[in-house]
């Protein structure tokens, strides 16, 4: 599949047209997805009409819009007119379709992208492996006997895969940017209240967003951009150019919790970036902030989706009733500490930009897991895949900053990314280091 921005190029100059590209969408996947298991279902008379509207537009020399034709997917917990959100739950399959498309699937199509299917998850978004009790798991395409990671597997394996340039996910503890690192794609979560989450299943509410994933970063950037309001700042910033990004890379229970090829990959953003400086943050404090995110998950998991205990027992996992068991259990004291941990959490990570633009951390403790494997080894620890994956992940959202998960693997090797985190309304910094990043590794490699 190419890139977001050629196709669309390609339709508004007529050399293409978007009803073709869905054709060519809806075949591609009809014949390969049935060892990956990215799609949940696709949207096959709606994507040709929003489709022929834009060829339409087209012909009458009107402006289709800078995605003109491109076909995109939709996480499944997004609403899509006339469809259910399932979110992978399938005590969810029987309800109404949605009555509108959410926020973000909206500004997709006012920009003339076309949406194609929803992708599978991890039921309700709350996991990590992309393994779904219901409906099977999403396979990573490098290798079809490895995770993806979760929650939004589906369509990080979906751009990775090809079939589409651009697919939206959402990021709670890490539901973006681990299966960006593991599929080796790029990805996005934005700073809290950055994109608008109305049509968003909530998972987490106060720490849920809405971000998506590309195969490169000028299709990540021009996604990101068509989902701002029109007053948000984009990813592109005014910058002196003879001013050089300030980036230090985070050690201590970052590094703790990374293997070898997690590592390597950090010091390899951090040489293209010209990162010299680290910041240690320590596994005690980490720990805490964890555990305090677990907290509210949980919590606010429960006030969501507490009439799911009522469902049938084969609709509803066992892990998600016991996770909603949980949070109702929590006490009020309890959830208001987790609330003053996170506070506290993110000062002392917005103090670091006093000094810094950009932090650097492995998106993941290691590549990604065979579906075998009960444990995984990170630095001589045995870990679970579901509690390891998104170690690096949740105390970076915790703090509600935005992040681009940037692939850096070399051929041969299995993708893994970093994270290039920035302060609290500074999404462009992200997107600054990751045009910076990804312009020198080409260069590395090439």
């Amino acid at each position: 599949m190419r890139s977001a921005l050629a196709l669309a190029a390609g339709v508004r100059s007529g050399r293409v047209s978007a009803e073709s590209l869905v054709q060519t969408v809806l075949a591609d996947i009809a014949a390969r997805d049935d060892a990956i298991n990215a799609c949940a279902r696709t949207f096959d008379e709606r994507a040709r009409r929003d489709a022929l509207r834009v060829d339409r537009l087209v012909r009458d020399g009107d402006d289709p819009g800078p995605l003109a034709g491109v076909p995109f997917l939709v996480k499944w917990n997004v609403d899509v007119a006339g469809y259910p959100t399932v979110a992978g739950s399938p005590a969810r399959a029987a309800l109404p379709p949605a009555s509108a498309d959410a926020a973000t699937v909206a500004r997709l199509r006012a920009a003339g992208a076309v949406p194609i299917g929803a992708t599978h998850m991890d039921e309700l978004a709350c996991g990590a492996t992309g393994v779904n009790p219901h409906y099977g798991a999403v396979h990573l395409p490098a290798d079809p006997t490895r995770m993806t990671g979760g929650s939004s597997s589906g369509s990080a394996a979906a751009v990775a895969a090809g079939y589409v340039p651009l697919a939206l996910g959402s990021d709670t503890n890490g539901s973006i940017r681990a299966p960006a690192a593991l599929c080796g794609v790029w990805g996005f979560r934005p700073g809290d209240g950055r994109l608008s989450r109305t049509g968003c299943l909530p998972y987490a509410a106060s720490l849920d967003t809405v971000g998506g994933f590309a195969n490169d970063i000028d299709d990540l950037a021009v996604l990101y951009d068509t989902l701002c309001e029109a007053h948000a700042p984009r990813s592109n910033p005014v910058r002196d150019p003879g001013v050089p990004l300030r980036v230090a890379v985070l050690t201590g229970d970052f590094e703790t919790h990374a293997d070898a090829d997690a590592q390597r990959a950090v010091r390899r953003v951090a040489a293209c970036l010209r990162a010299r400086e680290s910041v240690s943050v320590g596994s005690d404090e980490v720990a805490n902030v964890r555990e305090a995110a677990l907290v509210i998950s949980n919590v606010e998991l429960a006030r969501a989706h507490s009439g799911l205990l009522d469902a049938p027992a084969a609709l509803v996992s066992e892990h998600l009733r016991s996770r909603i068991g949980i949070g109702l259990a929590v006490p009020g004291a309890v959830y208001r500490e987790a609330l003053a941990c996170r506070a506290a959490w993110r000062t002392r990570l917005e103090a670091l930009f006093a000094c810094y633009d950009v932090l650097l951390a492995a998106a993941t403790p290691c590549a990604a897991p065979h579906f075998a494997d009960a444990t995984v080894d990170i630095n001589g620890v045995a870990l679970a895949p579901a509690k390891a994956l998104g170690l690096l992940t949740q105390p970076i959202s915790f703090a509600g900053l935005p992040v681009v998960s940037a692939p850096c693997f070399a051929s041969g090797e299995l993708p893994v990314g970093v994270q290039l985190i920035g302060a609290p309304s500074d999404d462009a910094a992200c997107f600054v280091a990751a045009r910076q990043f990804s312009a020198a590794w080409r260069a590395m490699i090439r």
